[in-house]
């Protein structure tokens, strides 16, 4: 079963919350480590668009979950200027900057694509309940 979803978010502060809650809408159909390692993951994606990509109130972030089998993949986007993703190793003292490495940690794959807007993506195999 396919399933996919779409919502542009206003860059303030409660982009995180309305991505989550968009998260809470496939919550049936996720196991509980999926939803969880996701929802980390969509709260972490949603907040560095919020502090990186310098967007104006008229730019939006574009959030897109699907779901594909048992494969659950989220996208998101900005217009922001990009970054080349570089290794973060666990031994790192900074307090904040741990995003992308949870996100490497808990995803299966993930990467970054340019195509109009700057997408960083993961996937969750086995994500859906019965898989």
């Amino acid at each position: 079963m396919s399933s996919q979803m779409m919502v542009r978010l206003q860059p303030t502060p409660a982009a995180v919350a309305v991505a989550r809650q968009q998260l809470d809408r496939m919550r049936e159909r996720l196991t509980d480590e999926a939803y969880e390692d996701s929802r980390l993951m969509v709260s972490e994606l949603v907040t560095n668009s919020l502090r990186h990509a310098s967007l104006s109130s008229h730019q939006e972030i574009e959030l897109v979950m699907a779901l594909q089998g048992a494969t659950l993949r989220v996208e998101v986007g900005d217009p922001g200027p990009g970054f080349e993703p570089r290794p973060r190793s666990a031994d790192h003292s900074a307090e904040s900057g741990w995003g992308l490495f949870l996100v490497a940690r808990l995803a299966d794959r993930w990467g970054v694509a340019r195509d109009g807007l700057h997408r960083v993506w993961f996937e969750l195999d086995g994500a859906a309940t019965g898989s």
